[in-house]
């Protein structure tokens, strides 16, 4: 008799000490000793998923300090992207895997206090797992999501359930944005304890840093070229490791710190720019601007000489303000962006199709671009009135004169309804998550390459 070797503790397929591959191979006689990599110590073989890098998960190293480490099992990458979009905007650490042998090795280092898990991931299931993680006692809250009838996975949530496991919820495919959100709030532990004093000494010293997400051009029907990208800042803390601009802006805002945190990521992107400049990167960049910042009447003169000093065209900086933001105070907006405009930066109306603004005074206002949210863009594969919303934005931004970019395409079908509808640009996971600076250049040089 032989121990069953199945993914989770095994990816030696190329060994004799495995014994499905030599019962395949026809081999009858002979003890083999199953080879589990959770207490793999043979450091000689090179197959041992303890030793090597898997390809589906996210590098970094994870910090045990952050409450809120989300790891997730799935074989679609562009369906782990999307969860991990989700999850770290309401303040998770994410860390996916496409292959359930990775997922062994990435629980023990990344040691997760919730876990999405797919219940069919090549030819291991997600029982066989969920036996495995109840063997090691696992406290982390599991979600499971699946395309299988949803007697079965009620079945398996119960059965998790027996073995003493954390069952958080079961959402069946495709997962809608909203359920998904909902069901990981329910896991959502205490976040990190961030006081005035700590933003406020992160800015003076600088512990504040930005990644930028690619922006694809659609325009053209051969091919499709890197068009610009957005600053996304992040903040590397000491001890909590990388945080997300959720965990935050919302401080920033309410102590009036926004105003210099905003001056640093604009100091960071102009030299940034700057840097690439001088690299033959010449691409424009989008900064998300707070809605403080719209009263302030000596914006645009300081915004100009801030690019002046550093030589760099105002027409590679792209200042994205939120529908409702740029209602607040309409006349002031007005005379704030027009200043802007007149100085050549670009004006982008951010996350457009979630406030209730006029159309009248949206139109008033001096911008060249429109940035349809996420919540729409997320759900055009999914539902026809989405569909329907999305395609009358395009039409009213392109009959307005604008330029339209879409924002949250994580798949395939969603790029080409978008691409049907003439909209201009698109990002999203699934071109690249937000990257640092040489990352991004990387991924620019790359894709230029085809």
């Amino acid at each position: 008799m032989f121990a069953p070797c199945n993914v989770w503790d095994c990816d030696r397929r190329d060994t004799p000490n495995c014994a499905e591959d030599a019962v395949r191979e026809g081999v009858v006689s002979g003890e083999f000793a199953p080879c589990n990599v959770w207490d793999c110590d043979r450091r000689d073989t090179p197959n041992c998923a303890e030793d090597a890098v898997p390809e589906g998960v996210v590098s970094g190293e994870a910090n045990p300090a952050f409450p809120n480490r989300l790891l997730i099992l799935d074989d679609e990458p562009d369906i782990c992207s999307m969860f991990q979009k989700v999850a770290e905007e309401i303040g998770f650490q994410v860390q996916f895997c496409t292959q359930a042998y990775e997922f062994a090795q990435t629980y023990e280092i990344f040691q997760p206090t919730a876990i999405i898990l797919d219940l069919m991931i090549g030819e291991v299931d997600g029982v066989e797992l969920l036996r495995s993680l109840a063997q090691r006692q696992c406290a982390a809250d599991i979600l499971i999501i699946s395309g299988v009838d949803t007697r079965i996975l009620a079945t398996v949530r119960r059965l998790g359930m027996n073995h003493g496991l954390r069952m958080l919820a079961t959402l069946g495919k495709p997962v809608l944005v909203e359920d998904l959100r909902a069901a990981l709030r329910q896991s959502l532990h205490t976040p990190p304890t961030i006081t005035e004093r700590d933003l406020g000494d992160a800015i003076e010293l600088k512990q504040l840093i930005v990644h930028y997400q690619p922006k694809i051009d659609l325009r053209s029907s051969d091919v499709l070229t890197v068009d610009s990208c957005e600053a996304l800042v992040r903040w590397q803390h000491p001890q909590f490791g990388l945080l997300m601009p959720g965990t935050f802006i919302p401080l920033a805002e309410r102590t009036g710190l926004i105003s210099s945190l905003t001056d640093l990521v604009l100091d960071l992107v102009v030299d940034q720019i700057s840097c690439w400049r001088e690299e033959g990167l010449n691409l424009p960049v989008a900064v998300n601007l707070a809605p403080q910042l719209l009263s302030h009447l000596e914006f645009p003169n300081r915004l100009a000489r801030r690019l002046s000093r550093r030589k760099i065209d105002h027409s590679k900086l792209v200042l994205e303000i939120t529908e409702s933001a740029a209602m607040e105070d309409p006349v002031r907006t007005m005379d704030i962006l027009t200043r802007c405009r007149l100085k050549q930066f670009t004006l982008s109306v951010d996350d457009f199709g979630t406030g209730y603004s006029s159309l009248v005074e949206l139109y008033r206002m001096p911008f060249s671009e429109l940035k349809i949210d996420r919540s729409l863009v997320t759900e055009v594969d999914q539902h026809e009135d989405a569909k329907i919303i999305v395609r009358s934005i395009v039409d009213l931004a392109h009959n307005l004169g604008l330029t339209v970019c879409a924002e949250g395409a994580e798949g395939p079908e969603a790029l080409t309804f978008l691409r049907s509808v003439g909209c201009d640009k698109v990002q999203g996971y699934f071109f690249s998550k937000p990257l640092p600076p040489s990352g991004f250049a990387t991924f620019v040089e790359e894709w230029s390459k085809g």
